[in-house]
């Protein structure tokens, strides 16, 4: 693994930083200026951009959206493409970029985690504590981050420690062991502090040396102006299938996946409880190890709140959909309620675009056809706690309506 040496680059955030010649230039960043390696090396590889002006402002301050930008196109580039749409580009030219990290939890634990969609909230500054948290969570998703060991030594070095919220001690610790951010001469972090342009160009820079970096799906434009505005019995954990197959090993038609269902609901009748939820069958696998965990996720209720898939609705969708593809193996694209078949995935939003339901298409099941009614399988709220239900008949109102997904090849 590819660190950098903590003793040499724990240094102040203004430390100067060289990368190869030939980089584009700009006229407010002569090759003297502290923050010119990073910045240069960010231009090159269309992390961030400059202005019309030929600028790149690195003293203006960075914004909460900026900076997601730039993470995007550093670390995320393939996710990104995926929510470059319509869906998200209409709350905001930054929201594809948020997305980006939003599924892969690198929002985790910022202050903004749920307010990412927020034009106003994203064009605040960022502190030097959430861009620590951000570089953390990035650096553990990837298995880059810093030791235990590493960690403690740092921790007797910043001098301010005992004041850090307790909620971003341990990124903090992270990124100052592995110079990523360093402190202030006093032996401070000052993590309420925000960052500019190129103290974030140079913050990235350090990450690409210990991170590797995908390259970004196509050229990017100039960084945007900030906008203003009881439980049963759990079966076998069913392994990852070969492609183009079932977790039974037969090929993926609807006749083999009315199979397995079939079998789920006679495991799993009506009126099973389901109160602990997902994790709570025991199976063996994460609460993020599902097939269908990408895709849910992208969707946020009212409240920010992500889909779950350990519990409630989300979670029931997320057990059927590993017991018939795995957790791994398939992608999920996007159909129509017209084209529904057993195993699709339907996601009920409101008229705002934010979640409200989960449910899984189960078609002919039991001998019901799907071209008089769609009938679905999911875990729906009672006394006691979540409950399954088989062959309901899912209903869009006048506030709503269904996202709905297929694994089927064709």
């Amino acid at each position: 693994m590819k660190r950098l040496c903590s003793l040499v680059l724990a240094l102040a955030l203004c430390l100067g930083l060289c990368v190869p010649a030939g980089a584009a230039e700009f006229s407010d960043v002569p090759a003297g200026h502290a923050f010119y390696g990073g910045i240069l090396y960010c231009a090159e590889n269309g992390i961030a951009g400059g202005y019309s002006d030929g600028t790149f402002q690195p003293s203006k301050t960075v914004t909460r959206n900026n900076f997601v930008v730039m993470l995007s196109r550093a670390f995320f580039a393939d996710d990104l493409a995926e929510y470059n749409t319509e869906t998200y580009l209409k709350y905001g030219t930054f929201v594809p970029n948020s997305m980006a990290l939003y599924v892969n939890d690198i929002l985790t634990n910022t202050s903004f985690e749920t307010i990412f969609k927020n034009s106003q909230e994203m064009n605040q500054g960022i502190s030097r504590y959430d861009m620590a948290q951000l570089m953390t969570n990035i650096m553990t998703k990837k298995g880059f981050a810093a030791g235990e060991a590493e960690k403690a030594a740092a921790v007797s070095q910043i001098t301010d420690y005992s004041s850090i919220p307790s909620q971003y001690r341990d990124a903090v610790a992270n990124v100052y062991a592995l110079g990523i951010i360093g402190g202030y001469s006093d032996g401070t972090f000052g993590g309420e502090v925000t960052m500019n342009r190129g103290q974030a160009a140079v913050v990235i820079y350090r990450m690409t040396q210990a991170v590797p970096v995908e390259a970004p799906a196509s050229e990017t434009p100039a960084d945007p102006e900030p906008e203003t505005p009881s439980t049963p019995t759990t079966p076998e954990t069913p392994s990852t299938p070969a492609a183009g197959t079932l977790t039974n090993g037969k090929p993926i038609t609807e006749a083999n996946i009315t199979e397995i269902l079939n079998q789920l609901k006679s495991q799993y009748p009506n009126g099973t409880s389901f109160i602990n939820g997902y994790a709570g069958l025991n199976s063996g696998r994460g609460p993020y190890a599902n097939c269908i965990d990408k895709t849910v996720k992208q969707y946020i209720d009212s409240d920010g709140k992500k889909c779950s898939t350990t519990i409630g609705c989300g979670g029931w969708a997320a057990f059927v959909a590993d017991e018939i593809f795995g957790q791994t193996g398939v992608t999920w694209k996007k159909t129509t309620t017209s084209n529904l078949r057993s195993g699709d995935l339907m996601v009920k939003i409101d008229n705002d675009g934010y979640l409200m339901h989960v449910t899984m298409c189960v078609g002919p099941v039991d001998g019901y056809a799907t071209s008089t009614r769609v009938y679905t399988t999911d875990a729906a709220s009672g006394k006691n706690g979540y409950v399954i239900g088989w062959n309901r008949t899912p209903t869009s109102t006048s506030n709503g309506s269904f996202d709905c997904y297929t694994a089927y090849p064709d």
